[in-house]
């Protein structure tokens, strides 16, 4: 093996250890947001009109707790 080839194989093993080491604490936590509106309209006579709307909104965090 060659100077090059063995600098080459480190630097792939190196990167290949950084990625898996930046998966692990990348996935460890996640966020999710989700909002449901609800709409309804009544129309009245001329120009009035009545709107009822609702809005839920959901989150749940998920962390990784180290102990």
């Amino acid at each position: 093996m060659s100077k090059q080839q063995i600098i080459k194989l480190i630097l792939s093993v190196l990167i290949a250890a950084l990625t898996a080491l930046g998966a692990a604490f990348g996935l460890s936590s996640c966020n999710v947001t989700r909002t449901v509106t609800t709409k309804s309209e009544f129309w009245q006579k001329a120009d009035t009109s009545v709107v009822i709307q609702t809005k839920t909104i959901e989150t749940y965090d998920a962390s990784k707790k180290l102990y």
